[in-house]
């Protein structure tokens, strides 16, 4: 299979184009960019009026909890910079190798690259009814995804996701062991070093009104944190020549999006992967914030 290189274009019914100069996001707006969530998981705002206030306005407007990447620097109170290398980035679900994934991710593209940089996105309905019948009974399983975290990472995210730590309260071994216990398959002991060994089964496929979406984190990247381990159900270990297969099927079902100055995208975290392609020339051009969040 060859690398098409689609592009997202205007075309689409939720690639929202601002009509007016300076024009703020209103509630029709809002309600279109609802309709693109659920139809085919993404719509793009370009040419209205932003910053990061107006960044944070969007995210808190779909989604009812704010979640943070432990290891990304804030930008405000709500959002992080982006920040993954230079080298292209793998398509994947933002936190899939966590118990507690956002339901939805947002990208806000404060300063975007002359060239390359692209961001990706591959509709995880459209990718998983592409792949052979094999492929799809091999992942319609639980896998398990083991990993070490510094204690740094962990205790940032037992921070973010325990419901009774207060701000500036000492995140303890117990407050660990509450997270653990909060979602079935999970596991983790902390070493000599105070890095947890952690251990989560997850599943690769999700649901989306009856269709069946490979969304997960697979392909993606390890840029902030150890590269994790796959298995499947079976015990076997997923080999990358597997991962091969997958990001080739999956380049097929890719989109990428040239950024302008100003666009806000979001994107539905349970149902399409994204990416990036290689950053080309000086890194400090691209200035990429995201945000994230559940719903309920």
């Amino acid at each position: 299979m060859l690398n098409t290189r689609n592009k997202i274009t205007a075309l689409n019914p939720y690639f929202l184009v601002s009509s007016k100069e300076n024009e703020s996001i209103k509630s029709h707006h809002l309600a279109q960019a609802q309709l693109g969530l659920e139809e085919q998981g993404w719509a793009l705002f370009r040419g209205f009026q932003h910053n990061l206030d107006s960044f944070n306005e969007l995210i808190s407007h779909f989604c009812q909890q704010i979640t943070f990447d432990p290891a990304r620097e804030f930008t405000t109170s709500m959002s992080q910079k982006v920040d993954a290398g230079t080298q292209a980035v793998g398509l994947h679900i933002e936190n899939g190798n966590t118990p507690f994934p956002p339901s939805l991710v947002a990208f806000y593209s404060q300063k975007s690259a002359r060239q390359g940089s692209q961001t990706t996105l591959c509709d995880g309905v459209s990718l998983y009814e592409a792949l052979p019948k094999s492929i799809q009974e091999r992942f319609d399983s639980p896998i398990r995804v083991t990993r070490t975290l510094p204690e740094l990472l962990w205790k940032a995210y037992v921070r973010n996701e325990h419901p009774k730590l207060a701000e500036g309260q000492d995140v303890t071994k117990q407050h660990l062991e509450d997270v653990l216990k909060m979602v079935p398959g999970q596991d983790g002991t902390l070493n000599a070093k105070r890095e947890l060994d952690y251990s989560l089964k997850i599943n690769p496929l999700s649901k989306h009104n009856g269709k069946t979406a490979f969304a997960n984190a697979l392909l993606g990247p390890s840029f902030n944190y150890q590269k994790p381990v796959y298995h499947h159900a079976d015990g076997s270990l997923i080999k990358q020549s597997e991962l091969d297969v997958l990001a080739e099927y999956a380049e097929a079902h890719t989109y990428e999006l040239d950024w302008e100055n100003g666009d806000m995208i979001i994107i539905d975290n349970t149902r399409v992967m994204h990416g990036r392609r290689a950053i080309q020339g000086n890194p400090d051009e691209r200035q990429l914030v995201i945000a994230m969040g559940r719903s309920v």
